[in-house]
């Protein structure tokens, strides 16, 4: 084979694998075994945050790529928050607290989400723990998402946790 081939397809690989690794980085963990991050949960201390999201949806992009992935990259890994993202229409199954199976649009049935974004803090029992953030047109949306995280975490402390 020709070297300036075989250099050519080696880039050409190289820059595929490039692309799909920012891809992947590029996403936010759906909300897939709440009963699992529930675990987590109880092991880091900190709350679960559900972002619902609706496909298309402007702020909904501008929360999740201006705001939480650039937040999550900044971030140590054990400072990160456990952030789950929950499509208000989305049909794919989502394992709760209790174990039972539901859709996201069922899930956010249940938490009576109105609007899009919507940001809520939960325990591990999936009660909402902390001030929901309605919205994506806020100034300083990290300062205020990183508040109502450390209250949630607060409310979480105080009560008691119980291990299943």
């Amino acid at each position: 084979m020709n070297p300036h081939r075989s250099h050519f397809l080696l880039g050409c690989f190289l820059w595929i694998v490039s692309s799909l690794a920012i891809s992947v980085a590029a996403e936010l963990p759906k909300a897939e075994n709440l009963q699992s991050d529930a675990q987590q949960a109880v092991t880091d201390k900190k709350p679960i945050v559900l972002f619902f999201t609706l496909p298309n949806c402007s702020y909904c992009r501008i929360v999740r790529y201006d705001y939480f992935l650039p937040m999550l990259k900044q971030r140590a890994v054990n400072d990160q928050p456990i952030i789950r993202e929950v499509s208000v229409t989305g049909q794919n199954r989502v394992t709760l607290f209790d174990g039972q199976r539901i859709t996201e649009t069922e899930l956010a049935e249940r938490y009576k989400v109105q609007m899009t974004p919507t940001v809520l803090f939960v325990n591990h029992e999936g009660d909402v723990v902390g001030n929901s953030i309605l919205g994506g047109d806020h100034a300083n949306y990290i300062a205020l998402f990183d508040k109502s995280l450390a209250e949630a975490s607060t409310k979480m402390a105080g009560k008691r946790v119980r291990v299943r």
